[in-house]
Order: structure tokens, then sequence, then C-alpha cells
């Protein structure tokens, strides 16, 4: 073989070489970024819904709440809410959404009220009903804006916008005054010189 031939062949060769060497490394460098890019991709979403999660605690919301109490004499009080949150001021005070609660008086009946929000303490089980108050009881039903519940001495204060059904009678009225022990009620107005108003239809 002639030399020339062989020493153009030995270049040729190295010259494949090295085109293949480069070629293989920047091929590998860029599989190499891809994968970095993949991990770091990875890492930021793992990241992200950590942080989801721990706002999510932090948020002190709580879903679907419900709450049930009964004492001695058989009295039950039962309220439910699709969500909550523990007040800033007081951890026993409970900020309710969307709440319904029903209140089982021994010989007396059930009251059922609904609200948009509520205000419970959890430990005296006194609520504020607000919002869009609502409160049934066998063929009463009363609308309001806000309705107080002293558990323990069995006391509802009915206030703002009260208007009463019954059957066909409707009344207006500034406060209505349940006590759920001796079965009485009272309906007023705040101003004396007002009187309340009634709407009877036979």
């Amino acid at each position: 073989m002639n030399k020339s031939l062989v020493i153009q062949f030995g270049i040729l060769t190295v010259i494949l070489l090295i085109s293949y060497f480069s070629f293989s490394y920047i091929n590998n460098s860029n599989i190499s970024e891809l994968i970095d890019l993949s991990k770091s991709n990875k890492n930021k979403e793992i990241q992200l819904k950590a942080k989801v999660s721990e706002d999510s605690l932090q948020s002190n919301k709580i879903l679907d709440l419900s709450y049930k109490s009964n004492d001695e004499k058989g009295n039950i009080y039962e309220i439910k809410s699709v969500s909550g949150s523990v007040d800033e001021e007081d951890v026993n005070i409970l900020i309710l959404e969307n709440v319904t609660a029903k209140i089982l008086i021994f010989n007396y009946g059930t009251l059922l009220i609904k609200s948009h929000k509520a205000r419970y303490n959890k430990l005296s089980l006194d609520t504020h009903f607000f919002d869009k108050v609502s409160l049934v009881y066998q063929n009463h039903v009363i609308k309001s804006d806000d309705v107080f519940l002293g558990y323990i001495d069995k006391e509802v204060k009915i206030s703002n916008n009260v208007k009463y059904n019954y059957e066909n009678s409707l009344l207006e009225a500034d406060e209505i005054y349940l006590d759920l022990v001796s079965k009485t009620s009272k309906i007023y107005m705040n101003d004396q010189n007002q009187k309340v108003k009634a709407i009877i239809k036979n």
C-alpha cells in the first residue's frame, strides 16, 4: 500500500473519531440538561403542593363541622355547618358558615334554625345566628337578621327585621323573646310608641 494512502486513511480515521466523540459529548450534554430541567420542574411542583398544603393548614378553616350535646333533662342541641374557623381573639368561639341547628326541648318539641353564619361558643353552647336567619317550630316560621340562643337558660332572642308567620297571620316586630323552659313568648317593639304590625288573613 502506498505510504501516502496510509497517511490519508489515518487522518480520515482520526477526523471520524473526533467527530463521533464530539457528537456523543454534545448529545449527552443536552440529555443531561433535559434531565436536570425535568428534575427542576418536578421539584417546583412538589414545593408548590407543599406550600398549598401548608397554606390550608395555616388558613384555620375546618370543613363539615358537627357538634351535639345533651343535658340531664333530655334536651338535645345539635349544630352543623359546611365550614368554619376559630375566632382569632377567642379559641372557644367558632365562626360557622351555612349553619343548621336543631334544638330538641323535652316535652316542648324541636326548633330548627338555619342561617348563613353563626358564632358558636364551644363551652357554653351559646350561639349567635346571623345573616338570613330562619327559625321553624311546628307551623311557626320566623325570619330575621339575628337570633341569639342562650342554651343553658334555654332562652332565644330574635331581633332585627323580624317577620313571624303562623298559618295565615303575619307579624312584624323589633324583637321576639322565647323562654323554652316556661314555654312563653313575648313580641314587642323597642320604641314603646310604635306597635307590632299584624296582618291576619281568614
